[in-house]
């Protein structure tokens, strides 16, 4: 499983910023391979390499800048990380938001707000006071983000027994 976190580029040069992948790594279920601007669209035109990478994820993380008031539980996205996640929503895929005092939290338990207009405009996250890590939201979004392991079993397509053999005698 492949799951892309989006980060302003200001993040991406701090000096916590491999601290702060690993805590994002670490929330993942195992086996998911956790994508950045940097291993997926660093070297290509990301205006036609999004679209692409979009589709072949099977996730997406964003991470935003604090409004000025600095309210903990709000995060604001810019207009690049706004259309990325526009672009990954209807595909049902889970998107979640990423932030040091709550980890990973679902788009779908977040408060939207759009600020600004086009082609400029934001999306401040908000995430609720009631919100718990043990949200059955949560679950389902990691859940749908752990790789499928082959049951050996179920390798052959199920025919019950006696069905295509034939009669003895």
């Amino acid at each position: 499983m492949r799951v892309y976190f989006s980060a302003p580029p200001e993040y991406r040069t701090r000096p916590n910023w491999e601290r702060r992948l690993d805590t994002v790594r670490q929330s993942l279920p195992d086996g998911a391979e956790l994508l950045t601007y940097e291993t997926a669209l660093a070297h290509a035109d990301y205006a036609t390499e999004w679209p692409r990478l979009a589709e072949d994820i099977d996730g997406l993380i964003v991470t935003g800048m604090r409004p000025r008031s600095s309210k903990v539980r709000t995060v604001q996205l810019g207009p690049i990380a706004r259309r990325e996640l526009i672009s990954v929503v209807p595909s049902g895929k889970p998107v979640l938001l990423h932030t040091m005092e709550h980890g990973l939290v679902p788009l779908l338990d977040c408060k939207p707000h759009r600020m600004g207009r086009e082609p400029y405009q934001r999306l401040r996250l908000t995430v609720p006071k009631t919100w718990s890590p043990n949200a059955p939201t949560l679950q389902a979004a990691l859940d749908a983000l752990r790789p499928v392991r082959a049951v050996p079993h179920l390798d052959q397509p199920f025919r019950p027994s006696g069905v295509g053999q034939r009669a003895a005698g």
